[in-house]
């Protein structure tokens, strides 16, 4: 720059002044930003198209890749960050490819979140039948029978029940009969330590269990509810496996700097796609079974140990209502582990059952499982 007569003006004779070191190193770095945001954007992408395609698809073919689902509210989060990032940049042809996916994925939230308003006041219908599925966790305490006992439901579901064991049990009994009893039991070979069983202050018509699958993991019961004949099917499907130790390794970030991190991986995400296999033939023989119990009125209660974007869970629910996507409000998790971001435990109604709330009560502590709390409306006719 040169000073003539007052005036200032610019000498153009050693070129036009290009960018400074420091913008240059800005720019440099929003455009590393922008690739990893992309590289982000494009992996969400991908798993939102697992996620949809996965209810769908057998585990035994899709391998490795049923296992995206189980973290599909962290993806869909993920992905609607990258978006508010890609419209902060102004980068709109991003921004809206984007869009696509977000709009994509948002058809499988519902079955993890639902808006407060659909959820209906029970006094408009004082006769409602509440029910409760709860897996207890081989944890028999009087604690868990007086909170059931508070929520005076008319049926309860429970998984992970010893079979040995009825000490406190006999306080709950005194209005709610057990069902899965000894003559049952002694139909399955072993010794089981665990079983499902139905306790309910109503008339029990029938009762049996699924055929094929062990450990008592399959139960139903006719119960008579004000002259409506209903079907009560309690599930409790084959585990993940999935330890206390292995939660630590994922809550706890322990992969970071464990050396062993990769067999310890690997591990896991085998253990997870073998039992994801073993429920999925488990679901198609309750599907059968909820198929051939048509047109009966039905509940179906359980730990599936699955999530709702799951092919196990899409194979029973098929044609059944989920209580919680009908009554719910706001995000639902039941498993007590893995950031509580995990709805494994539900309560599925047939169409011609209507859900009228539906509630987790996350004030139970006894169990890594939270009950799972519906009110229903049950026409007073037997169409059976």
């Amino acid at each position: 720059m040169a000073r003539t007569n007052g005036h200032i003006y610019r000498d153009y004779r050693k070129g036009k002044p290009g960018k400074t070191k420091r913008s240059f190193g800005l720019s440099f770095l929003l455009f590393i930003l922008d690739v990893v945001m992309i590289t982000v954007m494009l992996v969400c992408a991908a798993a939102t198209i697992v996620c949809i395609v996965t209810p769908n698809s057998d585990p035994q073919r899709m391998g490795i890749l049923s296992t995206v689902v189980l973290g599909a509210p962290i993806i869909y989060i993920v992905l609607v960050c990258t978006l508010f990032y890609w419209i902060l940049r102004w980068k709109w042809t991003i921004a809206f490819v984007t869009i696509v996916f977000v709009i994509i994925g948002s058809f499988s939230v519902g079955k993890y979140y639902q808006i407060y308003f659909k959820q209906q006041s029970t006094a408009i219908y004082p006769n409602h039948l509440k029910v409760i599925s709860y897996n207890i966790h081989n944890t028999n305490t009087r604690a868990i029978v007086d909170t059931l006992a508070q929520h005076a439901p008319h049926i309860v579901c429970l998984q992970e029940y010893k079979t040995d064991s009825g000490f406190v049990w006999n306080e709950l009994g005194r209005y709610h009969k057990r069902k899965a009893d000894r003559k049952i039991n002694s139909t399955v070979q072993g010794q089981e330590k665990y079983s499902c069983e139905i306790f309910t202050n109503q008339r029990i018509i029938r009762q049996g269990l699924i055929d094929s699958l062990p450990r008592l993991n399959a139960i139903w019961a006719d119960i008579l509810y004000n002259k409506d004949t209903v079907r009560v099917i309690n599930l409790h499907l084959k585990s993940t496996t999935i330890t206390a130790q292995d939660i630590e390794f994922v809550e706890g970030h322990q992969y970071v700097l464990d050396s062993a991190r990769k067999s310890k991986i690997r591990s896991i995400t085998d253990r997870l796609v073998e039992n994801n296999v073993y429920r999925s033939a488990q679901a198609r023989k309750v599907a059968q079974f909820i198929e051939k119990s048509r047109p009966m009125k039905m509940i179906v209660c359980g730990d599936f140990n699955d999530v709702p974007l799951s092919y196990s869970y899409n194979t029973i629910a098929a044609n059944l209502v989920d209580t919680h996507t009908a009554a719910g409000s706001g995000y639902r998790h039941t498993f007590n582990g893995f950031f509580r971001l995990l709805p494994i435990d539900y309560i599925l109604i047939s169409e011609d059952i209507q859900a009228l709330t539906y509630e987790t009560d996350y004030n139970i502590e006894n169990s890594d499982h939270y009950p799972v709390i519906a009110r229903l409306k049950i026409d007073k006719q037997d169409k059976n």
